[in-house]
C-alpha cells in the first residue's frame, strides 16, 4: 500500500529541513513551505515554496513480481516578492540554483529515484512585476 499523504510529508519535511543548509551559500532565509494551494493572493511571504501533487502513474515492471512503482509527479514553486526587481531576480536564480544542488548532492531515503524533469521562471507573476517564481516539475519514483 502506498500511503500518499505519509509521501508528501515526508517531501515537505526533507524540503523544510535540507534547503536552508543550501539556500546559505546565497545567503538566504529559509522559504516559508506549505502544500497548500499555490495562491499568491493569500501567501504573501517574501518566499514561498509549494508543493503540489500533480499526478501519479503505478507500473509493476516484473511480471511474477508483486511489486510495483509509483512515480509521484510534483511541482515545486519557488516564489520571491517584496524587494526590487533586480533583487527578486538575483534570489529567484539564486534560490533555483540551491534547489537543484540539494536533490543532486544529498542522499535521500523519500524515494527510490528523484528527477527533476525540467525547471521554468517567471517574472511578473500574475501581471505583478515584483513576483517571480520558478517551477520544477519533478518525479519521485517509490517502490510499494
Amino acid at each position: 500500500m502506498i500511503d500518499f499523504k505519509n509521501k508528501l510529508d515526508s517531501i515537505k519535511d526533507f524540503m523544510e529541513k535540507t534547503y536552508p543548509k543550501y539556500l546559505e551559500t546565497f545567503d538566504l532565509e529559509a522559504p516559508f513551505v506549505t502544500t497548500e494551494f499555490l495562491d499568491f493572493d493569500r501567501f504573501k511571504n517574501s518566499f514561498c515554496l509549494f508543493i503540489e501533487y500533480d499526478r501519479v502513474s503505478f507500473t509493476s515492471p516484473y511480471a511474477d513480481d508483486c511489486k510495483g512503482i509509483a512515480r509521484i509527479f510534483c511541482d515545486v514553486f519557488l516564489a520571491f516578492r517584496n524587494d526590487t526587481i533586480a533583487n527578486l531576480d538575483e534570489k529567484l536564480l539564486n534560490a533555483s540554483s540551491a534547489f537543484y544542488e540539494m536533490f543532486r548532492d544529498e542522499r535521500i531515503d523519500i524515494a527510490d529515484g528523484i528527477t527533476i524533469q525540467e525547471t521554468n521562471f517567471f517574472k511578473y507573476v500574475e501581471g505583478n512585476k515584483h513576483l517571480v517564481a520558478s517551477k520544477f516539475s519533478m518525479e519521485f519514483d517509490i517502490r510499494f
